[in-house]
């Protein structure tokens, strides 16, 4: 039930955006970045999964 814990946390904070802090804004997006990479791990086949390096490459914000 992780995902329907997220969701109503992204929801409850989009109602309340503006009395969330830097450090709890942080925390949802990354706890929403991991559930969300679960999910991906789940549509990956298992050949792909197990192969030594990933097939398709990490990808992350740079800072400007």
């Amino acid at each position: 039930m992780k995902g329907v814990d997220l969701v109503v946390d992204l929801l409850d904070a989009a109602e309340h955006v503006d009395k969330l802090s830097l450090e709890e804004v942080k925390d949802l997006l990354l706890e929403a970045a991991s559930v969300l990479g679960e999910l991906l791990m789940r549509d990956v086949p298992a050949d792909i999964r197990e192969q030594d390096e990933p097939a398709y490459p990490p990808r992350g914000l740079t800072k400007n």
